[in-house]
């Protein structure tokens, strides 16, 4: 049952946790502190009106699968202590998995069609906002000093970064092309050109699994439309796009990332090469090497791991192992930049089958019900493959900027359809 016939009037608390859930959607791009206050707050009120335990029933009821790989996957963090071989980290890890305790309270809040469309109004007003603001950025008007790691004029980023603007951006973009489709007039023509707006500030930047994952969106969304409707002026519209953004990539400055990325991966390098290709077949390089030493470190203790939080500890204390006595000099790397091998090192094999157990229901919860009827839940499937794309070279569930917004949107497009099963 939707929380306005609870609380009649939108009144008291549950009205406080939607008010603050938009404030910290609309600070989203901007502040991290203002966010983590504004869903910190949405979580206090949710708590002391009962909304959040709500929450947990009817996300059990509604998608039971889903619900249950998400349990044992964040069981396994303060699990993960009791062997691990750094409890002080792993207790720092396990405050930064707050953020999954505020979904039960979203979905509640979003099942209400009017709070959903307040929320998601707010969040792509804070997004297109920042893409002003990353505009600012490149030509020079806004200058964030190296407060943002990675962001600056030639990567503007904005307050985001580099490692999960192209992620945020990717799936926005892919489901306001969706829902141009669903529209007429001008506002398909508003959702279009805001979607192109997005991938060409995406392809402008330096994150290159950004890239990838506003391919695997756009192709999902035309993938599935394609199926449902059997519309062929979808697919070449679709196609023309992909076109575009590889003739984009071909002629623009992802050319030199991507041509280092793949030299670096290849051990193809050349004699020469310009700045862009130096750093990208240097980032290249270091993660292969890392990914190399993951697997390595893995392979000590298969089953179970080095424990939540042990990744830091492990990682220095092969090193040491397997340096040679002139060399002592070690690497501190807090994770592997890679979701899996992450897992892998943390809690062994079973880590890495509940992680994939998750992305699969996660994704398939998103395929419930037809797209041509759903505004919102293609963000659901949207957002659960951009984690599985992601997390091929980085920390995708832990970081704060990807893990809040996978959050929001599948909670809004979750919520949609437990609307209408109630």
């Amino acid at each position: 049952m939707p929380w306005p016939e609870l609380m009649p009037g939108w009144r008291g608390l549950p009205a406080v946790a939607l008010l603050m859930f938009c404030l910290a959607a609309l600070c989203f791009p901007f502040s991290v502190a203002a966010t983590n206050v504004g869903l910190a707050l949405m979580l206090a009120a949710g708590l002391f009106s009962g909304l959040w335990w709500q929450g947990v029933v009817s996300f059990c009821h509604h998608y039971r699968l889903l619900f249950m790989a998400l349990f044992v996957y964040l069981l396994l963090v303060p699990l993960g202590l009791m062997w691990s071989i750094d409890p002080h980290w792993g207790g720092r890890i396990l405050g930064r998995h707050w953020f999954w305790l505020t979904l039960p309270v979203m979905l509640v809040l979003l099942t209400d069609t009017k709070a959903r469309r307040l929320l998601l109004a707010t969040l792509s007003l804070g997004l297109t906002l920042n893409l002003v603001y990353c505009v600012l950025q490149m030509v020079g008007i806004v200058d964030l000093g190296g407060v943002v790691a990675g962001s600056t004029a030639g990567n503007a980023t904005g307050r985001i970064g580099h490692t999960s603007f192209g992620f945020i951006y990717g799936i926005w973009a892919a489901w306001l092309l969706h829902l141009g489709m669903q529209k007429n007039g001008w506002l398909r023509s508003s959702c279009w050109l805001l979607a192109m707006w997005a991938l060409f500030m995406v392809f402008m930047a330096q994150g290159k699994s950004g890239y990838l994952v506003a391919f695997v969106a756009i192709a999902l969304v035309a993938a599935k439309w394609l199926r449902e409707t059997g519309n062929r002026r979808v697919l070449f519209g679709l196609l023309a796009l992909f076109l575009l953004l590889s003739l984009f990539m071909a002629t623009g400055p992802g050319q030199e990332r991507l041509v280092g990325t793949w030299q670096g991966l290849t051990n193809s390098t050349p004699e020469k090469m310009d700045l862009e290709q130096q750093i990208a077949v240097s980032s290249a390089t270091a993660r292969l090497d890392w990914w190399k030493m993951s697997i390595a470190i893995w392979k000590q203790t298969p089953l179970l791991g080095v424990g939540t939080g042990g990744f830091p500890n492990a990682f220095v204390d092969w090193q040491l192992a397997h340096s040679t006595n002139a060399d002592k000099s070690v690497l501190h790397l807090v994770h592997p930049h890679n979701q899996y091998l992450l897992v892998m090192v943390r809690w062994g094999v079973l880590g890495l089958i509940f992680l994939v157990a998750l992305l699969y229901f996660w994704i398939r919860s998103g395929f419930s019900r037809s797209w041509r009827l759903a505004l919102v839940q293609p963000l659901v499937a949207l957002s659960g493959a951009a984690l599985l794309v992601h997390g091929l070279s980085s920390a995708s569930l832990e970081e704060h900027f990807s893990t809040i917004f996978a959050l929001v949107v599948t909670a809004a497009g979750l919520s949609e359809s437990m609307a209408e099963r109630a």
